[in-house]
């Protein structure tokens, strides 16, 4: 395939020099070689010198001719090489300005001795390094990955095989794990055996596929609070009326003027309270399932905060629990229905009474509940983010996924209904807020929530 591009080059050339030479040779006889052949017979005349005339006149027709048609092809082909130079060199910015401006990290490796020869931005950027830090060094010098075995590709790649691609941890420069996209392939060239390496950083990935992730579950978690609203509404109705009757009928008994046994008024109470508590989860499980309109407010934060941390205030200080508030100054109001974002922060505050009653706490510790609410901008809105930390019990990694849940409670032995946090979650996704949670085992629990700003010119009522 090379060498027809090239015997069509000679042709051309073999061709434009015939030509050229005739006409060369045209000129030269019908312009030039009168007057030159006059000149060399005046300069020597005479039979003698006839010989040297003819001599005189071929040899300078020939060297005229010849050096005439070599300056015209030397100058052409000179003018080729210009052009075909400029477009190299053209072509090799283009090609450089996409090497340099790649969203990939590039690098070149020398086969044999995994040396990287050149490297663009991107490729020390993704490192966290100089050039100078990996240009001349060995692959192994640099391509670092947690633990102490190689992954496979990158073992592949050191022991010579030609290509390869897969994801894969790697350590950056400061010693940082960072996840990579890594692939591999061989190139020849001018003799030359190079590896193309091409590195692409995940974590804006990773990162975008884990809110993908987390929105996801909220929206699953939205669709099973829908379906258990709608048979919790019913069940509810159902339990309350006949409910109502057992607990008026024992307070009737309780109520009655006759003579009962210690044992027989256990026994009414105990129907009573029991009574009263099962009224309270139907009340919950109507309150969750209750889907009547909101008189939505411009509410403060803050204003919510201290009232809910003032009903607890007695239990939190007997418990010996120190008590954090730490509410910014320029808190921007929210869009809420008042009592319900009350609701919401009273459950909130209730779970972290109970976590750190539930924690035995190691000599000397201060058990802490701490809430905090600032500005903060989420998913590119302004919101009003409230956090409540608590170095409680904290939850386990297995239950972290279901503490929304309606009915999950880990207090079921001591009156833990699993209706709290459920009834949160549905409360701040009505508000168009969103409500998350961290936790370590035995060391703490944050629930972070974030409730939209209220604009500066929005109305009292909606």
């Amino acid at each position: 395939m090379r060498k027809r591009p090239d015997l069509r080059l000679i042709a051309t050339f073999a061709l434009l020099t015939f030509f050229l030479t005739a006409g060369v040779i045209f000129a030269w006889e019908k312009v030039l070689l009168p007057p030159f052949y006059s000149w060399v017979d005046a300069r020597y005349p005479g039979e003698e010198n006839a010989q040297r005339r003819w001599n005189i006149q071929q040899r300078v027709e020939h060297f005229f001719i010849s050096i005439t048609v070599d300056v015209v092809v030397v100058t052409l082909l000179l003018g080729m090489l210009r052009g075909e130079r400029h477009r190299l060199a053209v072509s090799e910015g283009r090609y450089r300005a996409l090497f340099e401006h790649a969203r990939d990290g590039i690098g070149v490796v020398r086969a044999g001795s995994h040396r990287l020869i050149e490297a663009n931005p991107k490729f020390c950027e993704v490192l966290g390094c100089e050039p100078p830090e990996v240009i001349g060094h060995r692959l192994d010098e640099f391509l670092r990955t947690p633990g102490a075995q190689r992954p496979g590709l990158v073992s592949e790649l050191l022991d010579g095989k030609k290509s390869g691609e897969g994801e894969l941890s790697i350590l950056t420069a400061a010693g940082a794990p960072l996840p990579v996209s890594l692939s591999f392939n061989s190139l020849s060239t001018d003799g030359e055996e190079l590896l193309i390496l091409i590195i692409r950083d995940l974590s804006a990935r990773m990162r975008l596929e884990a809110e993908n992730e987390e929105i996801q579950r909220q929206l699953f978690q939205s669709s099973k609070l829908a379906s258990l609203g709608e048979l919790s509404a019913g069940v509810a109705h159902e339990i309350n009326n006949p409910l109502n009757g057992i607990i008026n009928f024992a307070q009737l008994l309780k109520d009655e003027p006759v003579e009962r046994t210690e044992f027989e008024r256990q026994m009414i109470d105990g129907v009573i309270e029991e009574g009263g508590r099962i009224a309270e989860i139907v009340r919950g499980l109507l309150t969750f399932a209750r889907n009547d309109t909101q008189e939505l407010r411009r509410v403060l934060v803050e204003d919510a905060v201290r009232a809910s941390v003032a009903l607890f205030g007695r239990q939190l200080e007997k418990g010996g629990i120190r008590v954090e508030v730490e509410l910014a100054a320029d808190l921007p109001p929210v869009r809420a229905d008042a009592s319900r974002l009350r609701q919401v922060i009273v459950n909130l505050i209730s779970n972290a009474h109970h976590a750190l009653r539930e924690k035995r706490a190691a000599p000397g510790e201060q058990k802490v509940l701490r809430i905090s609410a600032r500005r903060a901008v989420a998913a590119g809105s302004a919101v009003v983010r409230t956090e409540f930390y608590d170095n409680g019990a904290g939850i386990r990694r297995e239950d972290l996924g279901k503490v929304f849940d309606p009915f999950f409670t880990t207090r079921r032995e001591t009156g833990g209904t699993g209706l709290g946090l459920s009834i949160t979650f549905g409360i701040v996704r009505d508000h168009g807020g969103t409500i998350t949670v961290e936790s370590e085992d035995g060391k703490f629990t944050r629930f972070t929530m974030d409730l939209p700003a209220a604009g500066a010119y929005e109305v009292e009522y909606v």
